[in-house]
């Protein structure tokens, strides 16, 4: 039997417009998360309606009702039907603290992969993946392996039990009235009524993260509705309690995403004496053209057939000093679940643990988190010193890590491009500040 998706697709009233996250260590999505691996589907054609008039600045929470209630009815929806959804909505300070707030302390890559990835978490997974029937039916229909899936499924939820308990309906009805992000967020909301209205999905199943991520794949509503799989063949999509239809659903996101079966996602590799750390994130070469350079397998194995013409860059999570990958498309695949290299890293090292490869050659080196002060006076001194990272937000993203190797480089230093945490305080200090202490991670 094939695996059926959800027919909502044909209804779909939903914005598709992928939109990228920005790099981050956080375990669950932040919006705008997930973005889409599938094509944007069409509209259903709805009579024009009258456009909802821009909301003033002083608007209330009541005018932003009414003004998405509009939009709605502008989309088809019946009007009392909306009213009905939003009539307990209150706004919630508990999602617009945590849209709003930068983290105070920022984890090092290193502690972020010792709290992630453990022998215990991925022998549960293998066990779960081992007693669900569907498991060997979803792998051939996407090409995407199970312990892949199992990866993504352990990080996402800790394999279901922790899927968030906060209303979605209010959630993203808050983050809409912030105003921050109002158009992504009332597509969600459509998104929302789409379930609501043709899914057999009840309001009360509608839980998950402040941001809006549902279920044990911690997809966004609009993800649900073009990427959901009825896994387990009963006659609708439920991403919250059915495994099957978690696992089809990730694994669909994913082979939608590009995923190249028979490849591997990222290998640990082992680089030469004097190698050119500025190469590292911003150099694409094959497999074969970094082994010219010295670069091994640290495995000692050899590259698949497959693998040896595609483009891959060296990954440096932890500096010079920690273990160093080679990652190929598919890790960047990953990446379309939540774009974040230390997300990806963690599910790729759960999938290999669950699949039983051997664990790294290279232990993480200890860090302490680094404080928003010092991310923030970084970006600073950076800046102040001629090398741009961009805007100055305490996170440590792919432009300020090119501005640290830039500087590195100028200053005659390793150029890794890694923000230690001794590195930060020097920063710290060049601009008048009192360096943090260190302490344990």
């Amino acid at each position: 039997m094939r695996l059926r998706y959800a027919s909502l697709f044909v209804v779909l009233t939903a914005c598709t417009t992928a939109v990228s996250q920005p790099e981050n260590v956080t375990q669950a999505p932040v919006p705008p998360a997930v973005s889409s691996a599938a094509s944007s589907a069409s509209e259903a054609v709805i009579p024009a309606s009258p456009a909802a008039a821009p909301l003033p600045a002083n608007a209330t929470f009541d005018d932003w009702k009414q003004s998405f209630i509009a939009k709605a009815t502008a989309k088809g929806f019946d009007p009392l039907f909306v009213a009905q959804v939003l009539s307990n909505v209150t706004p919630q300070a508990s999602v617009t603290s945590s849209d709003s707030q930068q983290p105070e302390f920022s984890k090092p890559a290193s502690s972020y992969m010792r709290a992630s990835v453990s022998a215990s978490r991925a022998q549960a997974a293998r066990a779960r993946l081992d007693a669900n029937a569907n498991v060997g039916e979803i792998v051939s229909a996407y090409g995407v392996p199970s312990e892949l899936i199992g990866g993504i499924w352990t990080m996402e939820s800790d394999l279901g039990r922790v899927q968030g308990n906060i209303d979605v309906v209010s959630a993203l009805a808050t983050l809409a009235y912030n105003g921050r992000r109002r158009d992504w967020a009332e597509s969600e909301l459509i998104a929302c009524l789409t379930i609501l209205r043709d899914s057999g999905i009840s309001r009360d199943t509608l839980k998950g993260s402040w941001a809006g991520a549902m279920g044990q794949t911690q997809f966004l509503p609009d993800n649900y509705l073009r990427l959901g799989v009825d896994g387990d063949h009963d006659g609708k999509v439920d991403i919250w309690n059915s495994d099957s239809d978690a696992l089809a659903s990730s694994a669909n996101l994913l082979a939608k995403a590009g995923w190249k079966p028979g490849q591997e996602w990222a290998v640990e590799i082992m680089l030469p004496v004097g190698f050119d750390y500025y190469l590292a994130e911003t150099a694409s070469k094959t497999p074969l053209e970094w082994a010219a350079l010295g670069v091994k397998r640290a495995d000692g194995g050899y590259w698949k057939p497959a693998e040896t013409g595609e483009q891959a860059k060296i990954l440096l999570p932890s500096g010079a000093k920690g273990p160093a990958f080679l990652a190929l498309p598919n890790h960047y695949v990953i990446r379309k679940y939540n774009n974040s290299t230390s997300y990806a890293l963690a599910v790729g090292l759960i999938a290999d643990s669950i699949a039983g490869r051997p664990p790294l050659v290279t232990p993480w080196p200890v860090e302490p988190p680094l404080s928003l002060d010092q991310r923030l006076k970084t970006q600073a001194a950076l800046k102040a010193a001629g090398f741009d990272p961009g805007t100055i937000d305490g996170v440590i993203g792919v432009g300020t890590r090119q501005a640290i190797r830039d500087w590195q480089r100028a200053n005659q230093l390793t150029a890794d491009g890694y923000l230690s945490f001794d590195l930060a305080n020097q920063f710290v200090v060049s601009q008048g500040g009192t360096p943090a202490l260190r302490s344990a991670t």
